[in-house]
């Protein structure tokens, strides 16, 4: 009668234990608001092409580590910013942009932030440069 005694409060025990382990495993769903935040990438180059049904943009880039011209296709989404522009259908091939993008689970370059590149134009309200005499 012991024995069967101390075999329950043996099991007993370590189902309690077990409970405990899983109630603070670090294995547990963690809420949205304490997930790490994501980091974020950026790029800088020339457009290539815009594909306005996959809301994607082919960019040409440099890859600063082999010193190569790369593409890269970068998708837009409706949480996507723009500056100097107003939306994917305002940018075009050869336009110069930067980037500020996050990889999305499946892997996808998702762009967070688009600024278009706006060549410096000369400025007529400035009076000329004075050369030396």
């Amino acid at each position: 009668m012991k024995q069967r005694l101390a075999l329950v409060f043996g099991i007993i025990a370590t189902l309690i234990l077990m409970a405990q382990a899983q109630l603070f495993s670090q294995d547990a769903a963690v809420p949205q608001e304490l997930q790490p935040e994501v980091q974020g990438q950026w790029v800088w180059g020339d457009i290539v092409s815009v594909d306005i049904q996959k809301n994607e943009i082919l960019l040409k880039y440099l890859d600063y580590d082999t010193e190569q011209e790369k593409e890269m296709a970068v998708s837009v989404n409706d949480k996507t910013r723009y500056e100097n522009a107003k939306s994917l259908l305002e940018l075009k091939p050869q336009d110069t942009v930067s980037i500020d993008y996050t990889l999305s689970p499946e892997g996808k370059n998702i762009a967070q932030n688009i600024n278009v590149e706006k060549p410096e134009e000369a400025r007529e309200d400035l009076p000329p440069a004075e050369t030396g005499n």
